[in-house]
């Protein structure tokens, strides 16, 4: 059993459903593409209140199954005009699913610029948000981590996203806490500084109930195992998504040069340093971190890393 919140941001007022089964396995993408054709999304104004913002994790969130803790994000798209769902890492859909909340909908439009706050229990409040606004992400960060401590997972609307420039995304803590986990695509940090929501803050719990934990646990060992020996993988854990960079340099299919070439550099002439292989070898030199985990649990960590001078 999982909650669902439908949050009325100008009415504050919050309606909390109960899922369960089949309802609660299509809790992600699945969920967003439903409820947006169920509620007429193609015919109204991307920017105006009518358009819903939803966030919703998989099933498997707020444990420690590797890849379970991706956050989907999607409304009507500003940018496209279709149906969009943005997915991001960090810690945001682990904490939801930690406080045993699949997903909430933010609907309407709040008066005044707000943050808003998800308990662990489910409640939702409101704070004003005019001390954060014209802020960077990490700025806002920080101030939002000294208001209300190290133990919750931010959704921030960055300053693009507050005056409605179409490629403004939401940025979302990672394991660290830094806003670097974006939902980048469509314009959804545009919808969300539509609505005046700087902010959305959510507790940190504790691992949720499963119906079979003993089960869930052999699992995610197992899953764990396949992905440790599986040569991909391994490949992806030691340069990153950026080696895929790589790959297509190296098979002629980047659209560089206005489409009319597929390779950037000839790698037998000079070095590529876009991608996995440059990146690791310049970290491995300044004996920096290579690869990370964008959220909990993933034992992939194809999150590159590009660290200075001194590492």
């Amino acid at each position: 059993m999982r909650k669902f919140l439908d949050i009325n941001v100008e009415a504050q007022t919050t309606k909390t459903r109960i899922l369960s089964g089949r309802e609660i396995a299509e809790a992600g993408r699945f969920l967003i593409a439903k409820a947006l054709l169920e509620n007429g999304a193609a015919t109204i104004d991307p920017l105006s209140p009518s358009n819903p913002l939803i966030f919703s994790g998989g099933p498997f969130a707020g444990s420690n199954f590797s890849n379970a803790n991706r956050l989907s994000v999607g409304c009507k798209s500003p940018l496209t005009g279709g149906i969009k769902e943005s997915n991001a890492g960090g810690t945001f859909a682990f904490a939801l699913g930690q406080s045993g909340i699949a997903g909430f909908t933010l609907y309407g439009a709040s008066e005044d610029w707000v943050v808003i706050r998800i308990s662990k229990d489910g409640d939702v409040a409101y704070d004003e948000a005019g001390d954060y606004l014209g802020k960077g992400l990490f700025e806002t960060a920080e101030i939002l981590h000294a208001r209300y401590g190290d133990k919750v997972s931010l959704g921030i609307c960055g300053p693009v996203g507050e005056y409605g420039g179409m490629l403004g995304g939401i940025a979302f803590s990672d394991p660290e806490n830094r806003p670097v986990r974006i939902a980048a695509r469509g314009g959804v940090g545009a919808v969300m500084g539509s609505k005046k929501i700087k902010a959305i803050v959510v507790d940190k719990h504790k691992m949720p109930p499963f119906m079979d934990r003993k089960k869930l646990m052999g699992n995610i060992k197992e899953y764990g195992a396949k992905l440790s020996n599986d040569a991909a993988i391994k490949n992806m854990s030691e340069r990153g998504t950026a080696w895929v960079a790589d790959l297509t340099n190296h098979l002629g299919g980047l659209p560089v040069r206005n489409f009319s070439d597929g390779r950037l550099v000839d790698t037998e002439k000079e070095v590529f340093r876009m991608g996995g292989d440059h990146i690791r070898e310049q970290n491995l030199r300044r004996e920096g971190e290579t690869t990370h985990a964008c959220m909990p649990g993933c034992m992939i960590k194809c999150s590159n890393v590009y660290v200075d001078e001194n590492g």
